[in-house]
């Protein structure tokens, strides 16, 4: 099973009070979705090649989220947030009715910020008087390539970018990465 190291939510790091925080139970059902991926999924693959059976793991055990895959290949136009203002970009996972999106990074520390802009947009975007996404989840890897740590990578991207990112709250989960480095 995937072991996750650290979580930490953007509402423990900034002064703001005014917004909601992570639900509690929401994001324990999370993390208890990506320990539960057995590190199998990992086997086989060299790093920087992506990993599609974690997303699917995790995806598989919260079915209350429309996950950005299927079976087909081909990609799920419920996570395409913005495809009626013409724009293709998606999230990985999206529970709709919770307003919570979930962005599974494995290597790349530049869609920290591209996903972090993704949250911005969906809280930005309204749907039924009520943003499209007031809570969002990045799960990225603590080691990669033995020298970069997205987690902590993640939440320098948070403190700098808190002042004008304007969301409910952004947890961040740190898990490690099984294959050797």
């Amino acid at each position: 099973m995937v072991v996750v190291e650290h979580v930490t939510r953007l509402s423990d790091r900034r002064s703001q009070t005014s917004s909601e925080t992570f639900p509690d139970d929401t994001l324990e059902a999370i993390r208890s979705a990506v320990e539960a991926v057995s590190t199998s999924v990992f086997e086989d693959t060299a790093k920087h090649k992506e990993i599609g059976a974690f997303d699917a793991s995790i995806a598989d055990a919260l079915p209350r989220y429309e996950y950005e895959g299927d079976a087909a290949g081909g990609y799920n136009p419920n996570c395409k947030l913005w495809s009626h203002l013409g724009f293709n970009y998606s999230v990985d996972l999206y529970n709709a009715d919770e307003r919570i999106a979930i962005e599974v990074e494995k290597s790349e520390r530049k869609n920290i910020s591209d996903d972090l802009l993704k949250f911005q947009k969906g809280y930005r975007t309204k749907k039924g008087g009520r943003p499209k996404i007031e809570f969002g989840c990045l799960v990225v890897p603590v080691n990669y390539l033995g020298r970069h740590n997205l987690y902590r990578h993640s939440l320098t991207k948070l403190d700098f970018m808190k002042g004008v990112l304007f969301i409910d709250d952004v947890a961040v989960i740190g898990y490690r990465d099984p294959r050797p480095d």
